[in-house]
């Protein structure tokens, strides 16, 4: 696909934040039709069978040569625009057709170094994981038409045990960030949040597929969205509970779904090697938690000067 000019290269980026944003006002202007002309409008049922077709049309078949294109392009060119760089502190560490456990951290507004990095056909993805990787999405994007056929694109998958095991049962590397919902409860402006100390879940398999754990960091990238997070907390909470998602307000440039330009890099850090083991012993994943932690703590202390955080603070929650 043609390379866009500087300006309009945040575009396909802000595509996923308007597919949230397109469905929320085609779900709504589908209500509005229907309860107002009736049950026999043509353009309310027109808009309710897209939302159908787009919400339960099984998304392996809308996939093919085009989309992996259209991905690649997409990765590429929001690459340009922030600018995003990726650093690998242990080339010979990683290796292809092999299955490992990446700890993506920040979860910020949004991930935007998922999509533009963690995709799995992502050209700024290090040619030892193109292609044999999957960054794992909470299972609310899949309900969600048009959302859920750009996440599948994309090489994400809904966030499950069952999926997870087999994928690493296969040689395949998968991407999550542990600290979900509860991480982005805890944000807070001026300071990066990771929520850790509790996420005994994705090291426990680690462990029991025997992948190498690895932290991963995205220095500026809680800068490319602003953020408003509604109160009461404890209603915010049940909310996200029940929905699997922080309902956070999110916006960009002017306002819009187009990420802020600031530069973004993603830190690839040493594998950890993990013992394989079927049923590991609670005090054997504390070990390896904790490991997993420090080794975050120091990479992102190793890094941040350089990537233009000097004065930032981690907090570990």
């Amino acid at each position: 696909m043609p390379a866009l000019p500087r300006p309009l290269r945040a575009l396909p980026l802000g595509v996923f934040v308007l597919a949230i944003n397109a469905n929320a006002a085609l779900t709504g202007l589908t209500l509005y039709r229907l309860v107002c002309h009736g049950l026999t409008d043509l353009i309310g049922l027109v808009l309710l069978t897209s939302l159908l077709c787009a919400a339960f049309v099984p998304l392996t078949l809308t996939e093919g040569p085009r989309t992996k294109a259209f991905v690649r392009w997409i990765c590429r060119t929001a690459g340009e625009y922030f600018p995003c760089r990726v650093v690998v502190e242990d080339e010979d560490g990683l290796k292809p057709n092999t299955a490992y456990v990446f700890g993506y951290e920040p979860h910020s507004a949004l991930p935007v170094g998922i999509p533009t990095v963690f995709a799995t056909h992502s050209p700024l993805l290090p040619k030892q994981l193109q292609g044999n990787l999957h960054g794992m999405a909470s299972s609310v994007c899949f309900a969600v038409p048009f959302v859920r056929q750009l996440w599948w694109w994309l090489g994400l998958r809904p966030v499950s045990r069952q999926l997870m095991t087999g994928l690493l049962a296969a040689g395949k590397a998968v991407v999550l960030n542990p600290g979900g919902i509860q991480e982005c409860m805890g944000m807070q402006h001026g300071s990066e949040t990771v929520f850790l100390r509790k996420r005994h879940g994705f090291v426990r398999l680690a462990i029991q597929q025997g992948a190498p754990l690895v932290p991963v960091f995205a220095f500026g990238q809680s800068a490319t969205y602003s953020w408003f997070r509604p109160k009461p907390d404890w209603l915010v909470r049940w909310i996200s509970r029940k929905v699997g998602a922080v309902p956070l307000a999110m916006w960009g440039v002017w306002g819009s779904p187009i990420p802020h330009q600031r530069p973004v890099t993603v830190v690839i850090g040493q594998p950890i090697q993990v013992p394989h083991q079927a049923h590991p012993a609670p005090e054997l994943v504390q070990q390896y938690l904790d490991r997993f932690i420090h080794d975050m703590a120091a990479l992102f202390e190793r890094h941040k000067a350089a990537c233009g955080q000097a004065g930032c603070e981690l907090r570990i929650l």
